[in-house]
């Protein structure tokens, strides 16, 4: 009987380990942001309001050129974060540079154009332009192109600084947003937003007005101040106080409305759009400005969205800045500036997988 009872007991236990199945624990989501390296680039300040940065990373091969309120312009190695070099402008820079050649090129919030040897630091040539610099210089065909905080566009030989010509834009509103769109070099013309609203091509030789159109609705904060884009044919544009538009590159002529508010450059991936919105959502629009899905991430304005590792960094002007899937949209990480004071209003680098962005409150992080 005991016998029996302990075969029983035997087979019994042998029958109920098969039957239960294995279980595997929860796998943790693999954060997609890991700080590579941060640097505090916070200007010295005894009182009164806090000093706001405003620019952009230059990414170039392995290099990370970095300029800050404090009038210093520095090359570091994009993996470590070592200085290779600084150079001491005694002017605050609030500006991405850009590179012609084997110059890197940038200008002051004082007015001044200052270009260097990427490599060595070295001063080349020093202009200057009378009117504070808050954009990175386009450059084509040999030509730099300034936008400036006086609704001037001036054109300079890149390779020497020489002054061509001088575009001035007349802007009757006092309220404005006090920041300026990059002109895209489109044929021989030049395609420019102005702080009155309106939408400008200029021919790239002279300077000369080629059309106009108005994009900007009401009577304050018309600015259209965000970098146009060439898609698909058209030009994307718009402004902060009216929805986005395409437009005929060769007349000016407004060709679809897009019901969205935009507060950067849109982003191509996909055959579409992606669109960062004033009021905090992301959407994508296709081709013939049917907006096919849309996401809200926060309240505040979306600052920059990047293609980043088989999907979409997107930084917003609070202490956010998110991972997305790009065609869900679905958010898959977070990472989190600090402070809530911290916003990105500058625009977010993605090269060699690693990610620089630059925060309001003056620090330099490269994610990877």
């Amino acid at each position: 009987m005991i016998k029996l009872l302990v075969l029983f007991l035997i087979v019994g236990c042998s029958s109920i380990k098969k039957g239960i199945k294995s279980v595997e624990a929860p796998k943790k989501e693999q954060k997609l942001f890991t700080v590579a390296w941060a640097k505090n680039l916070d200007p010295d300040y005894s009182s009164g309001n806090l000093p706001i940065g405003v620019g952009s990373p230059l990414v170039h091969e392995d290099l990370v050129f970095m300029g800050s309120l404090d009038g210093y312009m520095r090359s570091y190695q994009l993996e470590t974060g070592r200085v290779l070099w600084e150079a001491e402008e005694k002017q605050a820079i609030n500006a991405q540079p850009s590179l012609f050649e084997n110059l890197v090129i940038y200008g002051s919030i004082e007015g001044r154009v200052f270009a260097r040897n990427y490599i060595t630091g070295d001063l080349e040539y020093s202009i200057d332009l009378g009117s504070p610099i808050e954009s990175a210089p386009v450059v084509s065909g040999g030509r730099m192109f300034f936008h400036l905080r006086d609704h001037r566009l001036v054109a300079l030989d890149a390779a020497t600084g020489k002054v061509f010509w001088s575009y001035k834009r007349s802007v009757p509103f006092t309220t404005t947003l006090q920041r300026v769109s990059r002109p895209l070099p489109y044929k021989n013309r030049l395609i420019v937003g102005f702080a009155d609203g309106y939408l400008v091509s200029l021919s790239m030789e002279e300077g000369v007005v080629v059309w106009e159109q108005r994009l900007g609705g009401g009577l304050k904060f018309v600015d259209v101040d965000v970098d146009p884009v060439y898609y698909d044919g058209k030009i994307v544009a718009g402004s902060a106080s009216d929805y986005m538009k395409f437009v005929n590159p060769d007349n000016g002529v407004v060709l679809r409305t897009v019901p969205l508010k935009v507060a950067h450059a849109p982003v191509k991936m996909n055959g579409n759009l992606v669109v960062g919105t004033v009021f905090g959502k992301v959407a994508i629009v296709d081709s013939t400005g049917k907006v096919i899905m849309k996401k809200s991430l926060v309240s505040e304005g979306i600052s920059s969205i990047a293609k980043w590792k088989d999907g979409l960094a997107v930084a917003t002007m609070s202490q956010k800045v998110f991972f997305l899937e790009p065609v869900s949209l679905k958010v898959k990480d977070e990472f989190s500036l600090g402070s809530d004071q911290s916003a990105i209003f500058g625009q977010l680098k993605a090269s060699n997988g690693f990610l620089s962005l630059y925060s309001s409150r003056n620090r330099l992080y490269v994610l990877r």
